[in-house]
């Protein structure tokens, strides 16, 4: 193992421990320029509809793949692939910590994205 390795996975530990924060380091690697994020809390989007991290998907992969395929992915899974929604609105229930409405306006009409816990649960049409 490198020193780097060693000094990143240290990092990665201690942001475990802190509970609740991040920690981002930038350094070189075999002569190439590396970034590294380690948190302990994953990535929402914000009433913005911005996410709180920068995520990289190619929305290919999920085109003409139906709705029931994309249950199961996080917020900003979401907004990687669709873009940007008109709307979001975030709240709590007694069922859940954190429960997000997103809203698309597609060719066939409005789509309200369903979250709870930051995982999709139905998309009404």
């Amino acid at each position: 193992m490198t020193m780097n390795c060693v000094r990143y996975s240290t990092l990665a530990l201690i942001a475990t421990l802190l509970g609740g924060c991040a920690i981002q380091a930038t350094g070189f690697v075999n002569d190439k320029s590396v970034s590294v994020r380690a948190a302990t809390t994953e990535a929402v989007v914000a009433e913005d509809g911005k996410c709180t991290a920068t995520i990289s998907i190619d929305p290919a992969l999920f085109r003409n793949k139906p709705d029931e395929g994309l249950l199961g992915m996080t917020e900003c899974e979401i907004v990687a692939i669709k873009g940007t929604p008109l709307s979001v609105q975030t709240g709590s229930s007694s069922t859940s910590r954190r429960e997000t409405t997103m809203l698309y306006m597609e060719p066939t009409g409005k789509a309200v994205f369903l979250f709870s816990d930051n995982r999709l649960i139905k998309i009404v049409r």
